[in-house]
Formats: structure tokens, sequence, C-alpha cells
């Protein structure tokens, strides 16, 4: 008679599955969900020609919440004819999909949003992480940079989903902005000058910022309570809550504004404004 053996299995036991993290992306206009992948967009390859992320869908487990937008032609610069099959959220083209070829989708350079990332700030209370704030290998985070030049002094105007604005003194095309740049945000984030480094953005005003050794959370904090802060340089003050782009006027300009006198030029608008005050019965 074969001799009977009992084998008992518990969770203990079993091999730790650690589940792939899953990204959810937003359309960045409507908010409206847009789909949720395995993939990290950020790190996908990009098609050279139009920009776009690449999605393997058969590499990475996708749900997308599209709907079919029709199809298009387009002309590629090297004369070919491409038939695109068109993906909306709402009434807004997000992605396509190249005829003959279902395997990869294409997300639309600037269409998606994520805060996917952001969960755990999320949880304990705080703002979540805008995507202009974003996590690199290696520990490095990069911050997308819009410029504002010839303010009256170097200031962080304002923090969107896209830019972290700021407002430096001397003309974008100077040899000495890009080391005041540097010099303003460190003094923002609260690093040394050797883990910044900045490199060149998609136009003139637009820079992109790498800083090493701080995750993406923490340079949003700290950002985010130099534009809370006490008013001082770099900060945001009362001013800038009032009246956002008066710091950004000369006084020729604030003076057009608000119909004081030309004698007037060459002083802050603030003080301007307060003279226009107390003159306004």
């Amino acid at each position: 008679m074969p001799r009977r053996a009992t084998l008992t299995y518990s969770s203990e036991d079993a091999p730790h599955l650690g589940g792939d993290e899953l990204h959810v992306y937003y359309c960045r206009y409507s908010g409206k969900h847009a789909m949720t992948t395995e993939c990290d967009l950020l790190t996908a390859p990009r098609r050279r020609a139009d920009s776009s992320r690449v999605l393997d869908l058969e590499a990475y487990t996708t749900k997308l919440y599209m709907s079919e937008g029709g199809s298009k032609l387009i002309r590629r610069a090297n004369g070919n004819v491409e038939k695109q099959h068109r993906l909306f959220v709402g009434k807004l083209p997000v992605a396509y999909s190249a005829e003959g070829n279902n395997r990869y989708l294409y997300v639309l350079e600037g269409a998606l949003t994520s805060y996917a990332k952001d969960e755990q700030l999320r949880q304990d209370g705080g703002t979540p992480v805008p995507p202009c704030i974003t996590g690199l290998e290696a520990g490095v985070t990069q911050v997308s940079l819009e410029i504002d030049d010839r303010t009256d002094r170097p200031s962080l105007i304002k923090i969107s989903a896209d830019y972290v604005r700021i407002g430096i003194t001397q003309a974008i095309s100077h040899s000495d902005a890009n080391e005041e740049i540097l010099e303003f945000m460190r003094s923002m984030v609260g690093v040394r000058l050797g883990q910044l480094t900045l490199v060149r953005g998609e136009s003139t005003r637009h820079k992109l910022l790498m800083v090493t050794g701080t995750s993406p959370a923490e340079v949003f904090q700290k950002l985010e309570a130099s534009q809370a802060g006490p008013r001082g340089e770099g900060s945001t003050g009362p001013w800038q809550t009032m009246f956002p782009a008066l710091e950004a006027y000369n006084a020729r300009s604030f003076r057009s504004i608000i119909g004081l006198p030309g004698s007037c030029h060459g002083r802050p608008g603030k003080e301007l404004l307060f003279e226009h005050c107390r003159a306004v019965p």
C-alpha cells in the first residue's frame, strides 16, 4: 500500500509578490481620468516624429478610459502619409495609434499629467507635488522653470502644474542670468550650489533645473514655504498675492495702467500705488 504524505502551506511560506506600481494619468486640461498603466510615462521613450511618448501595450498592462476620435491622415517631413487613430478624453485628443501597428500607443506631448507618485503626500494632508517637479534616476529632481527677466529683484512668482515661475533682475540673454538663477534657486531650495545644474529648456525663457540629493516632495515643500513665508528677498508677500503682476511691471508701464502723470517714472510700482490710493477721495 503506497505511503501517503500531507503537505501544508501557509501564506507565510509563499514567495513575496511585489506588484508593479500603477500610474494614474489624467487629462491635463479637463482633469478627467485618461488611463491607468504600469508604465511611468516620464521614462517612456519619445517618438522622433512628434516627441510623443511611446507606450508598449504588450510590455505594460494598461487600462484606457478614452473614446474613439476617428482617423486622421498626417504627412510627415519625409513625405510619407501616416494614418492615425485618435483617442480622446472628452473632446480633447490625448493619444493615437498608427494604422497597422496596434502594439504601441503614442501619448501626445503635454496631454496627460500624473499625481500617482504623490499619494503619500496626499495622505499626510499636504498638497500634491505638481508635474513640473519630477524625480529622475539616481536621486535627481527636475524642476521646470519659467523665467521673467528685468524684474526689480529676484522673486518666486508662481508655482503651477507646468512651471515654477521666477523673476530675475538680469536680461534673459545676459551672461550672468544663469548664475543669478542658480544662486536664487539655491537660496529657495536650501542646497549647495554644487547640487544644482541648469539645462536648456524648450525656449530661452524655459530652463530645467536639476537638483541632486533631494526628493520632489522636499523641493516642492521648500518652494511652497518660501512662497508663503514672510516678505523678503525671494518670497511672495501680500503685494504679490493681491497684485500678482505688480512686481513684474516697471514704473512706466504701471503708470500707464493706473493713469499717473509722466513725472513718476523711475520709482517703484508700490510707491506709485500708495500715492494713487491717497489721491483717490
